[in-house]
């Protein structure tokens, strides 16, 4: 994978440990949370600025973040279940009440 290939360009990590995570609204900071967990968790080495700055967002998504993550994992890690089949609009209707 090259540097372009990553979520976080060069100096982007830097970019939201200097302020640029508060320029971000909370979906935006959300998906670049599921994004670089993904990338981390598929086993990309993160720079330690990188790090810095994935905590950040997640600290700075508190319980949220913390699920977020987890979600990731728990994507990464799952086995297939080829037989499992999801309904659709039940997940919208959950995604509704929240």
């Amino acid at each position: 994978m090259t540097d372009q290939d990553n979520v976080m360009l060069k100096g982007k990590a830097r970019w939201l440990l200097e302020g640029g995570l508060e320029e971000l609204d909370d979906d935006t900071r959300a998906l670049l949370l599921a994004l670089v967990s993904l990338e981390a968790d598929s086993g990309r080495t993160l720079s330690d600025e990188e790090k810095a700055a994935l905590d950040q967002i997640i600290a700075r998504s508190g319980a949220e973040g913390e699920q977020i993550a987890g979600a990731v994992k728990q994507m990464i890690e799952a086995k297939p279940q080829p037989t499992r089949r999801l309904d659709w609009s039940a997940l919208r209707t959950r995604r509704r009440r929240s």
